[in-house]
């Protein structure tokens, strides 16, 4: 099933692509400014994320964080350029998504109408899933045969939390074990921690609006600002993101 190339280059905090469920939202363009030897890219990309931070502060709140989380992606996709084995990891982990995923998930629900399922998992399923898989792989270090169980429930309660649409258990539970059979061996070869920033990331890259999605905030964008964010973006999410998640940046940091 084909899907809109505007999908790959998408910029707007939603997404309701029923082609690619989502699976392309972003992140394969961010891959390709990242690898671009010429940071032309990159620079306007930063230039664009400036002027609309500095127009939100005449707008409504909501462009304050909008303008905050998209400074951020630009940092990771500028950290990323010069990590480029990182890169070709999240590359692997994202093309899971765009094939076995969810493939596996059209064949066992997707009966006659696979877009409607695939418009289904564009709220924010995709980016719950590897916020999950990164924390279970620090969780369950000494236990990884446990880890599909345990995202499968991080997975469904978050949702739940946040008031996301309902997906049946066994759906997500079938993309989290097609998802986690290649990622074990993934882990064998590049080891765990790398294998849990790449996740990071790619839930951030693929996440239509980490500025209303509390699991991207707190499961990626808190452990990635350490190391993969500047100054300037830290001050930004500072600004916008729950007094909460602030303090326990600067306990990170400060413990860094």
């Amino acid at each position: 099933m084909t899907h809109p190339v505007i999908c790959e280059r998408a910029k707007g905090h939603n997404c309701a692509c029923s082609a690619c469920g989502g699976t392309q939202h972003g992140w394969t363009n961010d891959l390709k400014w990242a690898r671009d030897p010429s940071p032309a890219a990159r620079r306007q990309a930063r230039d664009d994320s400036d002027r609309a931070w500095a127009e939100a502060q005449q707008k409504p709140p909501r462009y304050r964080r909008i303008a905050a989380t998209d400074s951020a992606t630009v940092d990771l996709i500028d950290w990323l350029s010069e990590n480029p084995d990182t890169i070709d990891r999240i590359q692997a982990i994202g093309n899971l998504l765009a094939g076995p995923v969810i493939q596996e998930l059209d064949k066992q629900f997707g009966g006659t109408r696979p877009r409607k399922l695939r418009k289904q998992l564009t709220d924010h399923f995709w980016c719950d899933l590897f916020v999950a898989v990164a924390e279970a792989i620090e969780t369950f270090s000494k236990a990884i045969d446990r880890v599909p169980e345990y995202v499968t429930a991080v997975v469904l309660q978050s949702r739940k939390a946040e008031g996301r649409s309902v997906l049946l258990d066994a759906l997500v539970g079938l993309a989290v074990r097609t998802a986690w059979k290649s990622i074990t061996s993934m882990i064998d070869t590049a080891g765990a921690e790398e294998i849990q920033r790449g996740c990071r990331i790619l839930a951030v890259l693929i996440c239509p609006a980490p500025e209303k999605h509390k699991a991207v905030q707190d499961g990626a964008l808190l452990p990635l600002a350490k190391e993969g964010l500047l100054e300037t973006s830290r001050e930004r999410l500072e600004q916008v993101l729950p007094e909460d998640w602030v303090r326990r940046l600067r306990e990170g940091l400060d413990d860094a």
